[in-house]
C-alpha cells in the first residue's frame, strides 16, 4: 500500500516539473524611458515684435519715436546638452519675418514724414537651463541679434520719396523662457527677448538723423528633437 502511494506522488511530481518546463517564460518588465534633453532640434516660431525708435535731427534736435508692433514667424535650429542632473547648456540659430512698417509726420519740420520698415530679424544665442521636472526647462539665452529695416523720407504732401536707406542694425540679445516636453520627441516653448542695436546717424538728402532703436520679442514655437528619450 505505501509502495503504490509513493509510486503516485511521484508520477505527479513528473508531471508538474514537465508542465511547467512548458509554460512560457515572461519576459522581464521593459525599462521606464528617461527623458533627456540632450541632441539637436528644429522648429518653427510665431509670435509678436515691436521696434521703438527715436529720431535725432542733427540741426533741428529732437524729433520724437516712432513705435510699432508687429508680427513675426520664421524657424529655429540648436543643439542642447543636459549635464550634472538637471543642467542644460545649448546653442541656438533662428530667422523670422515680420510685417512692422510704420510711418510719422516729422515733429520738427511736418514737410517730411518719416519711415520705418523691419523686414526680417535673426539671432544666435547660448542658453542655460535647469530641469525642473522631466520635461520641463527654464532657461535664459544671450548672444548676437541682426534686425533688417528700411528708413525712408516722403514729402508729406505728395508722397514723393526724398530719401530711403537699407541698412542692417546689430546688438546683443538677451532672453528668458520655458520649453515643456510634451512627448519624448516633441517640445513646446515660449520666450522673451530684447535686442540692443547699434545707434546709426543716416544722412538723407537734406538732413542727418541719429537714430536710437529697441527691439523686443515674444515668440511661441514648437521643436522637433533629435533624441529626446533614452531606456
Amino acid at each position: 500500500m505505501m509502495r503504490s502511494i509513493v509510486a503516485l506522488a511521484f508520477i505527479a511530481a513528473l508531471g508538474s516539473t514537465a508542465t511547467a518546463a512548458d509554460m512560457p517564460v515572461k519576459a522581464p518588465p521593459a525599462p521606464a524611458p528617461v527623458y533627456t534633453w540632450t541632441g539637436c532640434y528644429i522648429g518653427g516660431n510665431i509670435g509678436w515684435a515691436n521696434v521703438s525708435t527715436h529720431f535725432d535731427d542733427s540741426l533741428l534736435g529732437d524729433d520724437g519715436h516712432l513705435s510699432k508692433s508687429g508680427f513675426a514667424g520664421g524657424g529655429q535650429f540648436g543643439c542642447d546638452y543636459q549635464f550634472a542632473s538637471n543642467w542644460v547648456f545649448g546653442v541656438q540659430g533662428l530667422i523670422d519675418g515680420t510685417d512692422i512698417n510704420r510711418s510719422r509726420v516729422s515733429i520738427v519740420d511736418d514737410f517730411f514724414t518719416l519711415h520705418n520698415e523691419v523686414r526680417w530679424f535673426a539671432t544666435i544665442t547660448a542658453r542655460l537651463g535647469y530641469v525642473v521636472t522631466p520635461s520641463t526647462l527654464f532657461y535664459v539665452k544671450g548672444g548676437w541679434g541682426t534686425v533688417n529695416e528700411r528708413f525712408s523720407v516722403t514729402e508729406t504732401v505728395g508722397g514723393f520719396v526724398v530719401s530711403s536707406v537699407n541698412k542692417d542694425s546689430n546688438g546683443g540679445d538677451v532672453g528668458v523662457g520655458f520649453e515643456y516636453m510634451f512627448t519624448p520627441n516633441w517640445t513646446f516653448w515660449v520666450e522673451w527677448d530684447h535686442i540692443f542695436l547699434d545707434r546709426h546717424s543716416i544722412a538723407f538728402v537734406d538732413r542727418v538723423d541719429n537714430i536710437h532703436r529697441d527691439f523686443d520679442k515674444v515668440l511661441f514655437g514648437i521643436n522637433w528633437r533629435f533624441g529626446g528619450v533614452r531606456y
